[in-house]
């Protein structure tokens, strides 16, 4: 199995963590990846838009943010890239979806991943969402028809709805 690293630097990112360990190692084996070695930032919406700003120019806060690896780490140890996701945006999201942190964190860490892998929801006429909620089901046992919002849709804080910009999910 490859290297999967987590990095808390939110609070509540040290009781997501055991969970999301586990998900990535069965996203890996699911997709065939099981040497692939795969980095998750559990993070502060500050630290999320600071990623967002330097490294895609967009000053802004997201829920889920995906870096493709340039290459291998080290020699023969593949690594898919990284992941970084606000858990503040998410436990919001989760709030406006009325279904649990834990599984809005499986829905974005899973929409991660499939990034990394090169899909595009934007571009692959649906291909990716099929994808998505099937891994989701079998990896997570999380199924997107409990989410009492669709899935790409999102809500600002303030209450007023707003749909999900496209380049709110990096590939």
């Amino acid at each position: 199995m490859g290297t999967v690293e987590i990095v808390v630097a939110h609070p509540a990112g040290r009781r997501l963590a055991p969970r999301c360990s586990r998900l990535l190692k069965r996203l890996l084996k699911e997709t065939g990846r099981r040497g692939a070695g795969i980095t998750l930032l559990l993070a502060s919406d500050r630290e999320v838009r600071r990623l967002n700003r330097a490294w895609l120019d967009r000053n802004r806060t997201t829920d889920v943010l995906s870096f493709p690896a340039r290459g291998d780490l080290e020699p023969g140890q593949p690594h898919l890239g990284e992941i970084a996701i606000s858990v503040s945006q998410a436990a919001r999201q989760a709030r406006q979806a009325r279904w649990p942190l834990r599984d809005e964190i499986s829905l974005l860490l899973t929409h991660g991943f499939l990034h990394l892998l090169g899909y595009d929801h934007e571009a692959d006429g649906g291909e990716m969402r099929r994808l998505e909620e099937g891994l989701l089901d079998r990896a997570a046992g999380v199924r997107l028809a409990r989410r009492r919002m669709p899935w790409g849709e999102a809500r600002a804080a303030s209450g007023k709805g707003r749909r999900k910009r496209p380049e709110d999910c990096v590939p």
